[in-house]
């Protein structure tokens, strides 16, 4: 509803961030309530349209042609992992220039 009501890049960014996090939800938390570290994932249990949904939400933000804003970096690093068929597959050294633009972007003691 919000990109309807705002087709603003930013918020496309965000819905890619909401789809690309909810994607892993079935594989974060074993079957007695523990979490899964994202190595640890099995990824077959990632919802996939999910990903597909998100993927294309960062696609919108991103061919606005103005930059990714907070949440369309944070969507991309999701993507990296979200694309990766395993931890060791994942695009490391493109999550650490994420991080770091998300860092000069919106400084946070968290990136």
């Amino acid at each position: 509803m919000l990109v309807r009501l705002t087709p603003d890049p930013e918020a496309f960014g965000l819905l890619a961030l909401l789809e690309l996090t909810a994607a892993r939800f079935p594989a974060r938390l074993d079957a007695s309530g523990q979490p899964v570290l994202l190595e640890a994932q099995d990824r077959r249990l990632w919802d996939q349209s999910a990903i597909r949904r998100g993927r294309a939400a960062l696609a919108r933000a991103a061919g606005a042609g103005r930059g990714l804003g907070a949440y369309g970096l944070q969507a991309s690093i999701a993507e990296c992992h979200a694309v990766a068929h395993s931890f060791s597959d994942t695009d490391w050294p493109r999550i650490v220039i994420l991080y770091e633009a998300l860092g000069r972007l919106t400084p946070s003691p968290m990136w």
